[in-house]
This record gives C-alpha cells, structure tokens and sequence, in this order.
C-alpha cells in the first residue's frame, strides 16, 4: 500500500517526464557518470560535502589558495615597483590567513627547499632599467 506522500511523488515523476522540461541527457548515454573522490572526507560529512560542492560553496582554504595563486601570478606578471610591493604585502596577508587556518606554518625562508623556486619567479628590476 503506498502512503500519500509516494503517491504525490509518483504523479510529480510523471508529470516531469511527461512535460517538455526534461533535460537532453543523451551524451552520457552507455557512459559512467564522472567519479567525484571523497576518499578523503570521511564518510559521515561526504554527503554534506557533495551538498555544498552541488550548491557551489568553497571551503575558504581553497579560495585562499587560489588568491594567493592570482597573487603570485600578478607578481610574476607586474612591472611597477610600488604595485609589486603592495601585492607582496597581500601575498604575505593571504598566507599569514592560510596558515592561521591550517594551523601550521607556511613561511618560506633561505633554509626552506622552496625558496629558490619562489625567488626566481618573481623578477626584480633594478632602477636602471
């Protein structure tokens, strides 16, 4: 016996189908759906994850990491003196902000291994030029 609310939702499903609202799915015809890996969330948040990727929501980390990405780039990029300055001053904002998040360190001194990979991409002009 079916309750009141299978039958609405039964009614609803045919009326859908039946309607001219029904998406071409055709290329994914005899194709797997994409496999999303949440091997790393564990397992009593990933349907809570999956609804907030759906919704379009990013984990502030991510966007963090993405800024300090646009940042670098812009650095890389920037011919001004005064503006390079003041984006490493947001560049050093946004990874004070990421580490305070993450609750570890990210700071790249001399001793770091990444250090040198990190000064080569950022050109310096000298007065001259």
């Amino acid at each position: 016996m079916l309750t009141a609310l299978q039958i609405i939702a039964e009614r609803k499903i045919e009326e859908f189908f039946q309607s001219d609202r029904v998406p071409d799915l055709s290329h994914w015809k005899n194709r797997p759906l994409p496999v999303e890996d949440l091997s790393n969330v564990p397992a009593d948040l990933r349907l809570a994850y999956k609804i907030l990727k759906n919704a379009g929501y990013v984990p502030e980390e991510v966007a963090l990491r993405k800024e300090i990405a646009r940042t670098e780039d812009l650095l890389t990029h920037c011919r001004d003196e005064k503006v390079k300055f003041k984006q490493l001053k947001k560049l050093g904002y946004l990874q004070f902000k990421l580490e305070c998040r993450m609750g570890r360190s990210l700071i790249l001194d001399s001793d770091s291994p990444y250090y040198p990979r990190v000064v080569e991409k950022i050109p310096v002009r000298d007065k001259e030029g």
